[in-house]
């Protein structure tokens, strides 16, 4: 196995280069460091298979380069996963669970909830609930050691952009750490809730991957799972209420790589889960068994014994292969066909 970290943490490549070399024999696990240039000669080695955990607009890049030499693919290429909240479940319990993920490497995880879908009369609720949230649990959060810097000047452009876009949108902005402040020396950036942003506004067309919380209104059940459906496949998709029947709706009435109740993201820390994507969001499966045969050759293989009739699917096709053929038919064999052999096929499926 050799592994090609990201070129955007190249402190992080070289401590898992070491840690691997201290580890395993190079013959076995080895790190390629490098940047740009190493990722796409990477990718168009004829490997037994390939594993890509990115952007699908990269994920397709991949594709097409391991394609020319035949090589499978598993690729994990996040989207735009979304969280749909009925109306029994906006609660401090639902918003603890939605907020806490999200926080988790301050929204940079491919899993993360991307985007809220909340009933209208109660999205006040919702943002009430999760601005006291905050208010008692992390008031400091982006000046603190617990909110992650954004891992790229380029990337914190990108959201503060998008954070403006969406403001000047008409959606409402509400800063969920109050007193929190965005630092480009730092890159951290406070946690912001972006209420009824408009479908084709930035923050709705990309994978968010920051701590931008898009919530979007909705008016039934039905019409929350048309708009998830108009968009692409989800890596994850994650249903918040407490009642089995619209759980079932939503598990039922969408396509996702992975599902999760009343949290989100846990389907891809299980190692025992098979975990990945469908369409825009990736395929193959790894963890568990499912992730031991997706790395597998399953080769199959046959040992002959005694006693069988292969001999009758060769040419010469004589009598015994009409006795074969009759008996698979239901038909009388002829009276000679055979003389001295079991009757029927032997060995044969």
């Amino acid at each position: 196995m050799i592994i090609k970290p990201s070129d955007f943490t190249p402190a992080c490549a070289e401590a898992m280069r070491d840690m691997v070399h201290a580890t395993f024999d190079p013959d076995l696990v080895d790190v390629a460091v490098g940047g740009l240039e190493l990722a796409k000669a990477f990718t168009t080695l004829p490997w037994d298979h390939l594993v890509y955990t990115g952007s699908p607009n990269v994920g397709r890049e991949v594709a097409r380069a391991a394609a020319e030499n035949l090589v499978p693919t598993t690729l994990e290429l996040g989207g735009k996963c979304p969280a749909i909240v009925t109306a029994d479940a906006v609660d401090s319990r639902t918003v603890e669970q939605i907020i806490g993920i999200k926080s988790i490497k301050n929204g940079q995880m491919c899993i993360s909830v991307d985007y809220c879908l909340v009933p209208r009369e109660q999205m006040d609720d919702f943002v009430r609930i999760a601005r006291e949230h905050v208010a008692a649990t992390m008031p400091q959060y982006s000046s603190t050691d617990d909110c992650t810097g954004i891992i790229s000047g380029r990337h914190f452009d990108r959201l503060e952009r998008l954070r403006e876009e969406a403001a000047d949108s008409g959606a409402q902005i509400h800063q969920l750490d109050e007193d929190g402040q965005a630092d480009r020396e730092t890159r951290r950036m406070p946690l912001f809730m972006v209420v009824d942003p408009p479908d084709d506004a930035g923050v709705m067309r990309e994978e968010v991957f920051g701590p931008l919380l898009p919530v979007k209104p909705y008016d039934s059940l039905d019409e929350a799972l048309e708009f998830v459906n108009d968009g692409e496949r989800p890596l994850g998709l994650y249903a918040f209420t407490y009642d089995d029947t619209s759980a079932e709706r939503i598990q039922r009435g969408t396509v996702s790589g992975g599902y999760c109740r009343n949290t989100a993201a846990v389907q891809g820390a299980l190692p025992s889960l098979g975990f990945g994507g469908i369409g825009n969001s990736g395929m193959g499966r790894h963890h568990g068994i499912e992730g031991f045969r997706e790395f597998s050759n399953l080769r199959g293989v046959f040992i002959r014994g005694e006693g069988d009739n292969l001999d009758v699917l060769m040419a010469p096709y004589d009598e015994k292969a009409a006795a074969v053929v009759a008996a698979a038919l239901g038909e009388g064999a002829p009276a000679d066909a055979g003389a001295g052999e079991p009757e029927g096929p032997v060995g044969l499926p």
